[in-house]
């Protein structure tokens, strides 16, 4: 008896493993999408679902799409290898916010996400701003953009997005042109970065075999910095900072 409730245990853990799997790269998702993707019935998807949505592990948008919940990313963002990355960034990351009175953001990639695993600000944030600032897609702040310039498949998997969204397509031509010259200087400088007025500069980290790990991005309004190069050597030095702590320290 308890070998057949073992059992079933494992086949219903086995059936949650097989619908989050179906998120990765940041995918959104409706219950038809996953019955194709997992060969379960609608009824256990529906009932999976719920279970997951309650958990915080999968989140429910509009028009019956789901995605990740917040709690997976939480989960991610305590893994050993993301926490180090933290604990060795931050003395360095609260140098730049004094240094130039920004919010400092430390975004790692999670598929066509950004995720800022660590925020740096005096500002008290609003109700709902921690959730809209959290997790992004790649192409929509400052710091994605910078992990976006070095993560081809991202990339094309934006590129697939555009293929059946018209005003993402729209936005390819000059998102493509900058990102081409992040390659080229090493920063990004993003002007109404998120909001109106608000500028950021950002810079890649990069990790022991030198492929892009994190990145590091400062914003501020653009009446406190007019001129967003003046600050781009900092933010240049501080990125190169992290990724050489992080060479020795692997």
């Amino acid at each position: 008896m308890a070998d057949g409730h073992e059992e079933s245990r494992r086949s219903v853990l086995g059936r949650a493993f097989d619908i989050l799997d179906c998120f990765a790269g940041g995918a959104e998702l409706t219950v038809a999408g996953i019955c194709e993707r997992t060969g379960l019935p609608p009824a256990t998807v529906h009932r999976m679902l719920a279970a997951l949505v309650k958990w915080e592990g999968v989140e429910r948008l509009s028009h019956g799409r789901y995605r990740l919940g917040s709690r997976i990313w939480r989960l991610g963002i305590g893994a050993p290898q993301v926490r180090r990355l933290r604990e060795l960034a931050q003395p360095y990351l609260v140098n730049l916010h004094v240094a130039t009175r920004g919010t400092v953001y430390l975004g790692v990639r999670d598929g066509s996400d950004g995720i800022f695993s660590d925020r740096i600000t005096r500002v008290k944030a609003t109700p709902g701003s921690t959730r809209a600032t959290r997790r992004l897609p790649l192409h929509r702040t400052g710091g994605g953009r910078v992990l976006l310039a070095h993560s081809p498949e991202a990339w094309d998997a934006l590129c697939r997005d555009a293929e059946e969204d018209p005003n993402l397509a729209a936005l390819l031509p000059r998102l493509r042109a900058q990102l081409a010259e992040i390659r080229q200087t090493g920063v990004g400088v993003s002007r109404d970065d998120g909001l109106p007025g608000r500028t950021s500069v950002a810079a890649p980290v990069l990790g022991p075999e030198g492929v892009i790990v994190a990145s590091i991005a400062v914003a501020f309004p653009e009446s406190r910095i007019p001129d967003p190069q003046d600050i781009v050597p900092r933010v240049r030095a501080t990125a190169r900072a992290i990724s050489h702590d992080l060479a020795a320290d692997g």
